[in-house]
């Protein structure tokens, strides 16, 4: 079984509006549905400068990981491999977007209310069921 960690962050902007990405069709993990910018933590590398590095590379902008608000684990996306996703809150800090269409095809600042009107990966929308934003 192999085991995989990934950070993912509700980046809030001045209008206290979420960040959400819609994965490229090309991606061969959930192409086309809307998912907050994150990904993998690499072997040694701090939670928070993944999320940093993450963000900067999905998105172009630059953020400020504010604390972790969920934890997500599934087992039953690809068998026998273990997915650990953990949550941040983040404040944007500056940057313009700018994504990488192998990556992303678009993005929309939103209340984070209004995010579950769209099709969300797994972790995104279980997080909505049990998280209020404070």
């Amino acid at each position: 079984m192999s085991f995989h960690v990934g950070v993912h962050t509700l980046i809030l902007n001045k209008q206290n509006k979420i960040l959400i990405t819609k994965r490229s069709k090309h991606e061969n993990y959930f192409p086309l549905v809307w998912d907050i910018p994150g990904g993998s933590i690499d072997m040694g590398e701090a939670v928070e400068d993944a999320l940093v590095r993450e963000v900067k590379e999905e998105t172009n902008i630059v953020i400020i990981p504010i604390k972790p608000i969920y934890v997500y684990s599934d087992l039953t996306w690809i068998p026998g491999r273990q997915l650990i996703q953990i949550v941040y809150k983040s404040t944007y800090e500056s940057g313009d977007i700018i994504l990488d269409p192998k990556e992303h095809d678009e993005y929309q600042w939103v209340n984070y209310d209004d995010i579950g009107k769209f099709k969300c990966i797994a972790f995104l929308e279980n997080l909505l069921k049990t998280y209020i934003l404070d």
